[in-house]
């Protein structure tokens, strides 16, 4: 017993000696560094070839819910790329107490002196501000100054960040050294490191492929483009503002828009200024209609008929003049910040229009296969269920808007376009340098991908186009930010055979890739994936499941042009036979990217 009793007191000597010695002098760990491409879009497929530079301890705060996991840090040659697990669905820009700590100059004795290192920057997200330590003074700082960029904009129990290592503020550079030190702190207690540990990343210099800078030209294959808008406040008839929409409008040219925020003018008024600002061809003319308080579908093609739900419109198109039937349009505009219930209840009836359209004796009946898009500043800017809501169809006031349901006609989820910027990595929609949130991502496209396919789709951010593509579509470079505080969204869309189709489809040279459904799907044992490049380019074709997370990669090869054919056998990348459920396949070419979903059924 003595013995014992002499060497558990020797252990908790050494021990307390350790710990004073880590708290003390803080263990470095090596320097970590990853150039890499990533978009900041919220679905993450892009980190799953990277490490972790470090896996925190579960449940080692001392109160609250936020509890650290795994961080990934990354960089390209201009933003630095966090991507952090908070163990809690939150809303990361509001309502929460997390902060980022950088020591941006290599400097432990400059700065913020915080477990070990030197804080030059830090970033307190609930409270949308930060502080910067440069020239010898502590300076507030808000998202503009860091070219601060979070996604996703709903809630989520994992982000990933973009900080713009460019900037300066007031003359200093906010990134003057190659390697960084990352902290992040809640004020429940959790800290990723934990103490007595400094995480080190350095900045690679690699040269990566370059972004793909994205066309505004129409896709020659597809049927008719979309542009979903919210102008601010009538901003479409601001003097102003007006000659910045002229050239957006005139740069874009769209076939079918949803407005947004049109208070004040009614249909008609809006359908002249559209004419007078994109004028039609041979006499043709621009369709309107509006439901109030605010949404207004224009349209080349007629307007057959439009249905009021909860202050949200659907628009009955005719497309027999492009060879096909009839397509349901929705414009939305739920309330936003502060009112989840009420987006809540207006998505609930907004799907539930839906579910009755598609079966006989409602309010509408749709034929069988009848193209469906959903678009508009959704404001999406609390739970994420409601974007749940909206691809699923999980309706949650059962009570007052029925049950659940599958809104796309295969049975499956409707599916959501991720357009990209057409010059950055990004995918947020929403920007205004006067608020102290930072850009989000709150207008949408949601489609019906068993009869919609989309082509060239795009975020129009003037800001950052190149002098020469502002020129050749006829832009200024503050037309997007002058217009509105909203950019506009385009897409491209092509209706696959046999979906409303009155004749038969024209030919199209191929000069566009395009990605087919997989057949037979549902499937077992395995599926046959096609798609067609136009030349011989680099892809990337690779297998995601339903919480997108990259299961396999089908191809990642340099191909010629033309007609590929990939079967996959539903196994992982390590051989392993996954489970049934519902699978996304994704093809990445220089041009851009396209996705598909499909079932396996074991």
């Amino acid at each position: 017993m003595e013995k014992s009793s002499r060497q558990k007191f020797v252990f908790v000597i050494c021990g307390f000696a350790a710990f004073f010695f880590l708290w003390i002098f803080p263990r470095a760990n090596a320097g970590f560094a990853q150039a890499h491409r990533i978009i900041i879009d919220g679905q993450f497929s892009d980190w799953q070839t990277l490490s972790p530079i470090y896996t925190d301890s579960k449940n080692d705060q001392q109160s609250g819910t936020i509890d650290f996991g795994r961080l990934w840090v990354a960089n390209d040659s201009r933003y630095l790329f966090l991507r952090i697990e908070v163990g809690a669905e939150i809303n990361l820009q509001n309502n929460n107490e997390i902060t980022l700590y950088l020591d941006t100059d290599n400097n432990s004795n400059t700065g913020t002196q915080i477990n070990g290192i030197g804080a030059d920057l830090q970033w307190s997200f609930g409270k949308r501000q930060g502080l910067a330590v440069v020239g010898g003074s502590s300076l507030t700082i808000h998202h503009e100054n860091l070219g601060l960029v979070t996604a996703p904009t709903v809630t989520s129990a994992q982000f990933e960040i973009a900080l713009d290592r460019t900037l300066t503020f007031d003359g200093n550079s906010l990134f003057p050294d190659d390697t960084l030190r990352v902290l992040f702190k809640d004020a429940g207690g959790d800290e990723l490191p934990n103490a007595g540990v400094i995480l080190s990343y350095v900045i690679r210099h690699d040269s990566l492929p370059p972004l793909p800078v994205l066309t505004i030209r129409k896709s020659p294959v597809a049927d008719f483009r979309v542009l979903t808008y919210n102008v601010l406040r009538d901003g479409l008839f601001e003097v102003n503002r007006v000659n910045s929409f002229k050239r957006i409008l005139q740069a874009v040219q769209p076939d079918i828009i949803g407005f947004e925020e049109m208070y004040n003018h009614s249909a008609a008024q809006t359908a002249d200024q559209v004419a007078s600002l994109l004028p039609l061809p041979n006499g043709k003319q621009w369709f309107a209609e509006k439901v109030d308080p605010d949404v207004i579908a224009v349209s080349r093609f007629p307007i057959l008929s439009s249905f009021v739900i909860n202050g949200n419109g659907a628009f009955l198109l005719d497309l027999s003049a492009i060879g096909k039937k009839k397509m349901l349009l929705i414009v939305a505009h739920p309330p936003c910040c502060g009112k989840d219930e009420q987006r809540q209840q207006e998505i609930d009836a907004l799907m539930a229009f839906i579910r009755n359209a598609e079966a006989p004796g409602g309010e509408l009946t749709l034929e069988k296969n009848t193209p469906i898009l959903i678009i508009g500043d959704m404001n999406l800017v609390g739970k994420a269920q409601q974007l749940t809501t909206l691809l699923t169809g999980e309706i949650v006031n059962h009570s007052e808007f029925g049950s659940s349901f599958h809104p796309d006609w295969d049975g499956t989820s409707l599916s959501d376009l991720h357009p990209r910027h057409t010059n950055l990595p990004m995918t947020f929609t929403w920007y205004d340098l006067k608020s102290s949130f930072s850009p989000g991502r709150l207008d949408y496209m949601i489609y019906t991908d068993s009869v919609l396919q989309p082509e060239n789709h795009f975020v129009l951010f003037t800001p950052e186009m190149s002098p020469d593509s502002l020129t050749v579509y006829g832009l200024d470079a503050g037309d997007a930010t002058n217009a509105s505080d909203h950019l506009p969204v385009v897409s491209d869309f092509k209706i696959l055979k046999n979906a409303g189709v009155q004749e038969k489809e024209s030919f199209h040279p191929l000069r566009w890739f395009s990605l087919e459904q997989n057949y037979p799907n549902p499937f077992n044992p395995t599926t046959t994936i096609r798609f067609k490049l136009p030349n011989r380019e680099r892809v990337w074709l690779a297998v995601y499941n339903s919480l997108g997370e990259q299961i396999r990669t089908l191809t990642l090869n340099t191909l010629n042009g033309g007609t590929h054919t990939i079967v996959w056998d539903g196994t992982n990348d390590i051989g392993k036979r996954v489970q049934s459920g519902l699978f996304f396949f994704r093809l990445q070419t220089k041009e851009g990217a396209l996705q598909r979903k499909m079932v396996l059924l074991r």
